[in-house]
């Protein structure tokens, strides 16, 4: 995995941010990179990439920040998790890859239909020979994100 696949992805979540909530994220701290198994968020959205690569592209955050994220996505207050609060992080989700996807059109990517985990102490393995690149994200309205991408090309 290579850095002209990962700027694609923070540049489509701060648009996607502003855009859609009208809040400005911005990287916070070093980029981490994952093998085997980890720990992840207790709310992600997880969406494949298929095509010229294969892989996966997520957003993850706490339970609390989903609510107020997809508060701001629908104009309207959430105050716990519900189906519309996990319906949001999918649509945030499939709007953050297919934006990046459009910026990586070298690869000509597609991709899955988001799926959306909520819950304490996941862990994600993932046995693709790309490590994941985690990515943590900030914005001073509503606090600590994190996204993150895992890609290789096929042939």
């Amino acid at each position: 995995m290579k850095s002209v696949h990962v700027n694609p992805c923070i540049e489509a979540t701060v648009n996607a941010y502003k855009t859609m909530l009208g809040i400005v994220p911005f990287r916070e701290g070093e980029l981490k990179i994952k093998k085997g198994i980890f720990p992840v968020s207790e709310c992600m959205g997880v969406i494949g990439l298929t095509g010229t690569v294969r892989g996966a592209m997520l957003i993850g955050m706490k339970e609390e920040l989903a609510c107020k994220t997809v508060s701001l996505f629908l104009g309207q207050n959430m105050n716990s998790v519900n189906e519309d609060v996990l319906d949001g992080i999918g649509e945030i989700t499939n709007i953050i890859a297919g934006s990046a996807a459009a910026k990586l059109s070298d690869f000509k990517i597609g991709l899955g239909l988001p799926t959306v985990l909520l819950g304490k102490e996941y862990k994600m393995f993932s046995d693709i020979n790309s490590p994941w690149i985690v990515i943590p994200m900030k914005t001073n309205e509503i606090g600590k994100f994190q996204i993150a991408i895992t890609m290789e090309e096929v042939s």
